[in-house]
């Protein structure tokens, strides 16, 4: 069985995006597939005004160990798309810190061929960031 964890600002936008405008209608077309006579001919979304660049960055991994659960990985962009806080300093304010918790952060490229879906995970080489007692 495959775990995910989500870091907390998705959940949050995807719940601020789903109450604060109405999601539109995807067509065939949208999805790259033949025009329907449904489709409208209406402008495509532009990215918001608002929206950053974040500065282009190694992707991250990150391992989790939490107490009864095999250790787990997953592969998390540098950065928050939405506010460009860097996903180290955003680890150590979301990750677990109770007795048994441990989570690590490294960049891919410091660990080739690391298989993240591996279950129990392997731990990380050099890593950046380490978070919680177990740790």
């Amino acid at each position: 069985m495959r775990r995910f964890i989500l870091p907390v600002s998705a959940v949050l936008l995807t719940a601020a995006c789903s109450s604060a405008t109405p999601r539109p209608t995807l067509t065939a077309h949208d999805l790259g597939g033949p025009a329907t006579p449904s489709h409208s001919a209406a402008a495509k979304p532009k990215p918001s005004a608002s929206a950053k660049n974040c500065p282009q960055a190694d992707d991250i991994l990150v391992w989790t160990k939490v107490p009864d659960v095999p250790a787990m990985a997953q592969s998390l962009g540098a950065y928050d798309a939405a506010t460009c806080e860097p996903t180290m300093e955003w680890l150590k304010h979301a990750s677990p810190t109770q007795d048994g918790d441990c989570t690590e952060a490294a960049l891919s490229k410091d660990n080739p061929g690391y298989n993240a879906d591996a279950e129990p995970a392997a731990r990380l080489e050099k890593v950046q960031v380490a978070i919680g007692p177990s740790c």
